[in-house]
């Protein structure tokens, strides 16, 4: 079912239209293939053991996407917001089961889109797979860097980019996940946190 461009949140057309220079049919074609989801706060999006065959644009909400580890705790690895796109990426090329969890902290809706879907429209609009190829190579770039400066910053210098960079993540997500994501216990962030405090 088409979704009105009325209804979508006006940062997806400007992506599409002032960004990547879709016309208004292009932009038509494109919305005719998405369709609206919403997620409750706590439901999971996607859970291990299906197959990805979809991907979502965040209109509304936040998310966390997370794996356990073999010692039984979640490992979040990101917080998508609004204008964030979620699916499990792995899944989604090969087809095989998924093995990450994405579920809403917040009520959320989502823009979502099949794969199936998005492969004809990369025929139809050429430019569509262009956007999405410099997008994936840009994700690549943010986990490497991530990954790098988990090794070599340190909680506090993580935590205070994390401040400076996505300050509304501490408005909107527990301490535990925002713990969860820096890889250290609640109980040190919360330490970590009201040393800072004290020494202002």
């Amino acid at each position: 079912m088409s979704v009105p461009s009325s209804c979508v949140q006006p940062k997806f057309i400007s992506l599409f239209k002032d960004t990547f220079g879709f016309s208004d049919a292009e932009l038509e074609q494109l919305l005719c293939h998405f369709e609206v989801k919403h997620i409750c706060k706590k439901e999971y999006y996607v859970k291990p053991g299906i197959i990805c065959d979809f991907k979502a644009y965040v209109s509304k909400g936040c998310m966390r996407t997370f794996t356990i580890d073999p010692q039984g705790h979640e490992r979040i690895f990101l917080l998508p917001f609004e204008d964030w796109w979620v699916a499990d990426i792995e899944s989604y090329y090969s087809g095989q089961l998924s093995t990450i969890f994405i579920q809403a902290i917040e009520d959320c809706e989502l823009l979502q889109i099949s794969k199936a879907s998005f492969q004809k429209l990369e025929q139809d609009i050429p430019k569509l797979k262009q956007w999405y190829t410099l997008k994936l190579a840009r994700r690549a770039a943010h986990s490497m860097k991530r990954i790098s400066e988990a090794g070599t910053m340190s909680l506090q210098d993580s935590y205070l980019k994390l401040l400076d960079t996505q300050p509304e993540i501490f408005q909107r997500v527990p301490l535990q996940y925002i713990a969860s994501y820096l890889n250290v216990e609640p109980q040190s962030l919360s330490r970590m946190r009201k040393r800072l405090m004290n020494d202002q």
